[in-house]
């Protein structure tokens, strides 16, 4: 069995939550919106314009209803990116992710977030 130095799980713990643990609600953007939250869940409604941008964040496990359909540049904290084409009236559902996002065109969703 391989052991794992002490120092590398110390580090380890102090870089994952700054990568994963991010939530976007701590940078006061006004295209990103809590409608409501318990325990369990947290309803958010994203409504950015062209243009707008999040910083790096994490969502848990969400389900997405597109109310305005538009594309969303995503970039992954590796580098890579994609630009997703949501549609009106679509529903999807998300594992957890940790990214930056960019809106292409104006876009309108709600996000519902389940906690863990």
């Amino acid at each position: 069995m391989h052991k794992v130095p002490a120092l590398t799980v110390l580090l380890l713990l102090c870089i994952c939550p700054a990568v994963f643990g991010q939530d976007a609600m701590q940078y006061g953007l006004k295209h990103l919106t809590v409608l409501a939250e318990d325990q369990k869940v947290r309803v958010l409604r994203y409504s950015p314009k062209k243009g707008d941008k999040t910083p790096i964040h994490s969502h848990p496990s969400t389900v997405v209803y597109v109310v305005k359909g538009g594309r969303v540049k995503y970039t992954m904290p590796d580098g890579s990116t994609k630009v997703t084409e949501l549609k009106t009236g679509e529903v999807l559902l998300r594992p957890p992710v940790t990214h930056t996002d960019e809106a292409l065109d104006d876009v309108e969703a709600i996000l519902v977030e389940l906690k863990q």
